[in-house]
């Protein structure tokens, strides 16, 4: 029992880089909001104080450590600031003098021109004491990634099934990842081509031979070496003979200045591809990188499409490889060039969003790489376009003047939104479209879609004004006020249509369109699930608002009229969550949806709301298997019957069920932790093998 505790626990501490952000964020969304007024005395000097320590020591860990000493050829590159056009941003700054935040414009220049016009802005986060060495900006946050080309409308508005791949000879189907777009690939730590079991556990590639009760392991490879040094090993993708795993890094640059040379440290993420021809020995080709720790990606036909954040730590004026983004080959980086850095339309963070492009067959170099300046994103992708999101805040901090009743009083008021990003893509070329931005802030990359040239976005809403009364000892007091909507918008990225004020107070849980529909689930104690017709852009509307106890996490478009949730039930007085629950909706009227099925699972928690790769989901088999606390559940769907436990695998030994995954490959089903392999018939659900890892 206290090794299952350990493990549920182990799981949900698994963190990113954003992890300040994201709690600040958090905070400020969700807690205020449950408590719509709240008083406090101000200690405002001894928290700075120590937050600042936190920050600096954060900042410490995170660009301490070894890598590759990778000595650019072009790091002493400089330009003078050419006239551009610029125009303003808003960042967040603080108010030195009372302690509290205000809204400072940044020069944005229309098109950057040199490296100088982006030293420019970060030199002017500096001066408004909004940089803090990359690692975050206070009162700024940021959110929370295919055997043949796809069609130019492959999957754009369609909802991605857990698809079989028939084997040429029609013989076999197998599952594949569980991706948003159908045709639109993403990387996972296990892939299959039906023949070969692919599975990244640590710092091992492990390739087995599935056979059933007959699978062996046919090689173990490590991984450990200079790539994944002070790193480890995220994703991988997989086309044809070629495989592509996704490392994160420490990279070591030395610097020449005129005190002499120092070493600096940044973030990156290698594309490690390697030739599978034979799989009992994996030959590495080659090692691409880019700048920044890794957000996510995309495979669309050859091309893999590799999204990184890069925050700047230790700008140094005149050295562009402190502040401007690189890709790698092997040992020898390159800068990017001006012209492939675009400025979002309101940087806040001195961070980019790089996007590199490689062809995974050829996998000679990057085809295209690009950065954008202002923040790290949110990201979905169709077969033409990418569309990035950065959340933005804004705050207006007013005079300190007395209120109704005498009381000297200094209000700061506060929203969220978020500013977008669209891009091309086209054979691994990557260009810049249009850019815009809507109230609120995304919960994840479901919250956006495109379909028929049209973008339809979720957001939570919320604003919040802080009281600060400075007669005697400070105090504060806060209110805020929250609330979603849906923006539909053009591909200029202009407002189309819009339904906002919804659900108030609730917060949105998950989100899923299929078509001209879009449902999204909010909560607070019990689930609205909301229906949207969404058939002309311009007039979006909800057709219904099921509420029931508890709330879906996920939900995927299990086959036509029938869409499945999978979250916690909740108590309906006090919103406290009461373990796994699978949810099956009846959508036949879109005007009227049920929930016709439930199933209470036998866990607390399950990754699948933090990771969809981590579910499959396949009608035609009649599968809906996933992770939970520390067992995979495979279970089975009727209408008469509902939900069914088909079978129940025990995988304590994993320490982390974030690493576990299923897939089927004909007769057989396969669950992979980084302790081995089960194999289960899917005849009777019956175990029929475990095999080790190396």
């Amino acid at each position: 029992m206290f090794k299952e505790q350990y493990i549920r626990d182990n799981d949900k501490l698994k963190a990113k880089e954003t992890l300040l952000m994201e709690i600040k964020d958090k905070y400020t969304r969700e807690k205020i909001a449950l408590t719509p007024r709240q008083k406090f005395v101000r200690f405002g000097a001894v928290f700075a104080a120590f937050a600042f320590i936190a920050v600096g020591v954060l900042g410490t860990l995170l660009v301490t450590g070894g890598g590759k000493n990778a000595a650019p050829e072009n790091t002493t590159l400089s330009a003078t600031a050419e006239n551009a056009e610029t125009s303003s941003a808003d960042v967040i700054a603080p108010d030195a003098s009372q302690g509290t935040t205000g809204t400072t414009k940044v020069d944005v220049p229309a098109s950057v021109e040199s490296y100088d016009d982006i030293y420019g802005m970060i030199e002017q986060m500096q001066n408004a004491n909004v940089y803090a060495g990359g690692v975050m900006m206070e009162n700024a946050a940021t959110d929370s990634a295919v055997a043949a080309a796809p069609s130019v409308d492959a999957g754009r508005g369609e909802v991605a099934m857990e698809a079989p791949a028939p084997a040429a000879d029609g013989t076999l189907d197998y599952s594949g990842t569980n991706v948003q777009v159908k045709g639109v690939d993403e990387a996972d730590i296990v892939k299959t081509d039906g023949s070969y079991i692919y599975y990244v556990a640590g710092n091992q590639l492990n390739i087995l031979k599935p056979d059933g009760a007959n699978t062996k392991l046919v090689s173990s490879t490590s991984l450990s070496g200079e790539d994944s040094w002070w790193g480890y090993n995220s994703e991988m993708f997989l086309l044809g003979n070629r495989l592509m795993i996704i490392t994160q890094s420490f990279n070591t640059v030395w610097i020449n200045d005129a005190n002499g040379n120092y070493q600096t440290n940044t973030d990156q993420t290698s594309a490690v591809i390697y030739d599978i021809s034979n799989p009992v020995k994996p030959v590495q080709v080659v090692s691409l990188g880019q700048s920044g720790y890794y957000v996510s990606s995309r495979m669309i036909g050859d091309y893999v499409y590799l999204v990184t954040s890069q925050y700047i730590y230790s700008p140094v004026k005149g050295t562009p490889i402190t502040y401007i983004p690189s890709t790698f080959e092997g040992e020898e980086s390159k800068l990017l060039m001006p012209t492939d850095l675009y400025v979002g339309p309101n940087p806040q963070n001195a961070a980019y969003s790089v996007i590199g492009s490689i062809n995974l067959k050829s996998g000679a170099n990057f085809s295209s790489a690009k950065a954008v300046f202002g923040g790290t994103s949110e990201l979905y992708a169709n077969g033409e376009h990418m569309l990035l999101a950065f959340s933005r805040y804004s705050e207006d901090v007013l005079p300190i003047a007395p209120d109704k009743d005498g009381k000297n009083v200094q209000i700061t008021r506060g929203s969220a939104s978020t500013d977008l990003v669209l891009l091309g893509l086209n054979e691994g070329q990557i260009t810049k479209l249009a850019e815009g931005n809507v109230p609120g802030n995304l919960l994840n990359q479901f919250s956006m879609d495109e379909y028929k040239d049209a973008i339809r976005i979720v957001t939570n809403v919320n604003t919040w004004e802080q009281r600060i009364f400075t007669d005697g000892v400070d105090t504060y007091e806060y209110d805020s006020t929250s609330a979603n909507a849906l923006y539909t918008l053009d591909l200029n990225l202009a407002i189309l249509g819009k339904i906002e004020n919804l659900a108030k107070d609730e917060f949105v849980k998950s989100v899923r369109f299929d078509g001209d529909i879009g449902y999204f689930v909010t909560f607070r104690q019990t689930d609205p699930l909301f229906a949207v017709d969404l058939s002309n852009p311009a007039k979006p509307r909800v057709l219904d608002a099921l509420k029931i106890p508890g709330f879906s996490e996920y939900l995927h478009v299990f086959k036509q009229n029938l869409l499945l949730g999978i979250g916690y039930a909740a108590d309906e007085n006090t919103g406290a969550m009461q373990g796994v629950k699978l949810s099956m909706f009846d959508t036949t009227d879109k005007t009227n949806v049920k929930e016709v099925t439930t199933e209470k699972v036998d866990a607390s928690w399950t990754v699948v709301g933090s990771n969809h790769k981590a579910i499959l989901v396949d009608a035609e088999k009649n599968l809906i298997a996933f992770p939970a606390d520390s067992n995979y559940y495979i279970y089975r769907y009727t209408a008469d019957k509902g939900f069914e436990l088909a079978a129940r695998v025990n995988m304590t030994a994993d320490l982390s069920s974030w690493n576990l995954r299923g897939l089927f490959i004909g007769d057989y089903f396969y669950v992979l932790g980084d302790s081995g392999v089960t194999i289960i018939s899917l005849t009777d659900f019956t175990v029929l093998a475990t095999v080790k890892l190396g």
